[in-house]
C-alpha cells in the first residue's frame, strides 16, 4: 500500500512539473507572438512587391510557430499515453496474498 502511495505521489509530482513546463512554454509562445505582432515591417509605400514578400515571410514564420505547437502537443500526448497506458498486471503481481488465503467460490 505504501508503495502505491509513493507511486501516486511520484506521478502527481511529475504531472505537476509537466504542467509547469507547459505553462512556461505557453507563456514563452505568447510573448513571442506579441513581439512578432508588434514588429511592423519598414517598407516604402511604392515598393509593393517587397511588402508582399515580407508579409509572406512573416506568415510563414507564424505558420512554423504553429507547427512547433502541434509538434509539442503530439509530444505531450504521446508522453502522457506512454506513462499511463500499459499492462496493469505489474501492480497486481506485486500484491502478496496471505498464506491461508482461499479464493471465493462462485456458484
Amino acid at each position: 500500500m505504501a508503495e502505491m502511495e509513493r507511486k501516486i505521489n511520484l506521478l502527481m509530482k511529475v504531472s505537476e512539473e509537466r504542467d509547469h513546463e507547459i505553462t512556461t512554454l505557453r507563456d514563452q509562445m505568447q510573448t513571442r507572438e506579441t513581439t512578432e505582432s508588434s514588429k511592423t515591417p519598414l517598407v516604402k509605400a511604392d515598393d509593393k512587391g517587397k511588402a508582399m514578400l515580407q508579409e509572406n515571410e512573416m506568415q510563414q514564420s507564424i505558420y512554423a510557430t504553429f507547427l512547433s505547437v502541434q509538434q509539442l502537443q503530439v509530444i505531450i500526448t504521446s508522453s502522457i499515453r506512454a506513462q499511463y497506458e500499459g499492462p496493469q498486471q505489474t501492480s497486481f503481481n506485486d500484491l502478496r496474498m496471505s498464506i491461508g488465503y482461499q479464493p471465493p467460490k462462485f456458484q
